[in-house]
């Protein structure tokens, strides 16, 4: 199986959309089974604004994107998952379309972390996602997504390997800020739950952030596979073998040897 993972710089672009459309086109003449996008593909990162004009931005799934998208894919096999900025009747989410070949979009995530730190102001557009912790069942695996600030949340992680999840897709706009954390705890994710785990991060300068790059694949056991670039336009590929993994799983001794009435804790509030 083959999966890719897009990146490319949307503070310089004259189009934005019609970028990441020929990003994806150019993607697909390998015919991976996955694509990734980095979150937000479609625009810039507003969020480091509060501005209400940006709530224009918005738009429902399935809607203008994931149709063109949908229409791009269509009979080539391969599932693409596409953070955009959603709008449902009065409230707006950070989310992930999955867009199947043939049937189109399939479900929608909604980033259930909404941060709000110096510079970023993601609560001011956001409501925490409603849909909880989503597996999607496609044909070809089960997969899961994260988008950005929920990589920070282990619990999250393991509960998308409880759940089943082959693979897990993490959308990002990560600034060069947090690279000396960037790939420490996504590998362990891999390694701690055993699904292979696939990364697309926005690049370059918008506004006051430089924004990270440095996509990466990495297996079940948290070594990386293929990465990105920090400046560059980039799409990475690499092939993955998740009956291997399911296998793993189920050998797994981290699996085996769960306590689950020990961790009540972990659901307290503090």
């Amino acid at each position: 199986m083959l999966v890719a993972a897009i990146q490319f710089k949307t503070g310089d672009a004259k189009n934005i959309m019609g970028k990441g459309l020929s990003l994806i086109e150019k993607a697909l003449k390998k015919k991976p089974d996955f694509i990734l996008l980095h979150e937000l593909f479609n625009t810039i990162y507003f969020p480091q604004h509060k501005a209400e004009e940006h709530f224009g931005l918005a738009e429902e799934i399935p809607g203008e994107t994931t149709e063109k998208i949908s229409s791009l894919v269509k009979g080539t096999g391969t599932t693409i998952i596409a953070s955009i900025f959603e709008r449902e009747k009065k409230n707006h989410y950070i989310s992930a379309a999955v867009i199947d070949p043939e049937r189109g979009v399939i479900g929608t995530y909604r980033k259930l972390h909404i941060p709000t730190i110096t510079g970023i102001h993601e609560t001011y557009y956001f409501k925490p996602g409603d849909k909880g912790h989503v597996l999607f069942k496609t044909p070809k695996a089960n997969i899961s997504v994260m988008l950005c600030y929920d990589r920070h949340f282990p619990e999250s992680a393991r509960i998308y390997g409880l759940k089943g999840a082959d693979i897990l897709f993490v959308s990002a706009s990560t600034p060069k800020s947090a690279k000396y954390i960037w790939y420490t705890e996504m590998q362990a994710h891999a390694f701690s739950n055993l699904y292979y785990l696939v990364c697309a991060n926005r690049c370059g300068t918008e506004g006051g952030i430089d924004f990270l790059g440095r996509s990466f694949i990495c297996d079940y056991r948290g070594k990386i596979m293929e990465e990105a670039s920090e400046d560059k336009d980039e799409i990475i590929y690499a092939e993955i073998d998740i009956d291997e993994a399911r296998r793993a799983r189920q050998e797994s001794a981290f699996y085996r040897d769960r306590r689950p009435e020990l961790y009540r804790e972990v659901a307290a509030q503090v």
